[in-house]
């Protein structure tokens, strides 16, 4: 009778997953990108354990930079946590990020994923730089009305404090009974959930936002909705823009600011510029490609404007 087979040892001690991801040791890149904004975060470990965070862009870098631009902002993070002779592995917290690094860089970037502790930490350090971003930002909205027509087109432009490149938007709604005060109080509500859109930390009271507008008549009708004394008899399309934006701005440090309109303030009359030009596309059927060329061309005048502002 022959023997019974008897399974060999392991060659090697099993490790569990979650704690050879938890072990791994290396630089841990996080990006945040969305459209005109960008912000990042490099993790290492330094020779006592201690974490080094390092994030960005910092006020001397370009605040929305090209791939390339990124590229060199991170490698410069990178240098400084770790010398680049000693990196044995970056971990990119995501696919889009380590492409963009293995095409622009000479980093290491590996094919495994992060420790959750080293993302943890970039992550927590982006929010750091999206609280300081969200300081004092001004948002300024206006509307355009043809004569005898129910199109308002509406704009906005959205500064910030830090030198961070404007955000621009237009839109066009229809009001049959709340003409322009209807479409400067629609381009305010929009305005302002574009911005929570992009900055969801200021529902939770961090930061702050100053909106302006040039009508009168729509701050007094926000103020009387939002005091519940409006008159029943006003018109229902303002009313329901007022409600909206009182229901977006909830736990937002928000106020709002009067401005003379067609007087020389230079968010202002961007914001004119865009919801003119949105009114008049729709009404004259301007194609998509063609108006987003004349977008385009906005929005370079107002990075150019809103960069002049910083200097003075």
């Amino acid at each position: 009778m022959s023997p019974m087979p008897m399974p060999a040892p392991p060659a090697s001690r099993f490790v569990p997953a979650i704690t050879a991801v938890t072990e791994r040791r290396g630089v841990t890149v996080v990006v945040d990108r969305q459209p005109n904004l960008c912000r990042w975060a490099v993790h290492a470990p330094d020779v006592s354990g201690r974490d080094v965070v390092i994030s960005g862009p910092s006020g001397s870098q370009v605040s929305n930079p090209s791939n390339r631009q990124l590229a060199a902002q991170i490698t410069e993070a990178v240098a400084r946590a770790v010398p680049l002779e000693e990196l044995d592995q970056v971990f990119a917290s995501d696919w889009m990020t380590a492409e963009l690094l293995r095409a622009k860089t000479t980093l290491p970037v590996s094919g495994l994923y992060a420790p959750p502790s080293a993302l943890s930490a970039a992550r927590d350090a982006i929010s750091k730089v999206e609280s300081r971003m969200v300081e004092n930002l001004t948002i300024a909205c206006d509307s355009s009305r043809g004569k005898g027509r129910n199109i308002n087109g509406c704009g906005w432009v959205l500064a910030y404090s830090n030198g961070a490149d404007p955000v621009i938007g237009s839109y066009t709604s229809v009001s049959t009974h709340g003409g322009i005060r209807a479409g400067e109080l629609a381009a305010i509500r929009r305005g302002l959930q574009s911005t929570l859109s992009l900055h969801p930390v200021l529902r939770e009271g961090v930061g702050s936002l100053k909106v302006l507008t040039d009508s009168k008549p729509a701050l007094e009708l926000l103020d009387r909705v939002a005091r519940d004394e409006h008159d029943p008899g006003e018109d229902s399309d303002s009313v329901s823009e007022c409600r909206r934006i009182l229901g977006s701005a909830r736990g937002v440090n928000i106020s709002f600011e009067w401005v003379r309109g067609h007087d020389g303030h230079p968010l202002n009359e961007l914001a004119d510029r865009l919801a003119v030009l949105s009114r008049r596309n729709r009404e004259m059927k301007v194609d998509e490609l063609t108006n987003a060329r004349m977008i385009a061309a906005v929005r370079k005048d107002a990075r150019e404007i809103c960069a002049s502002l910083q200097e003075r």
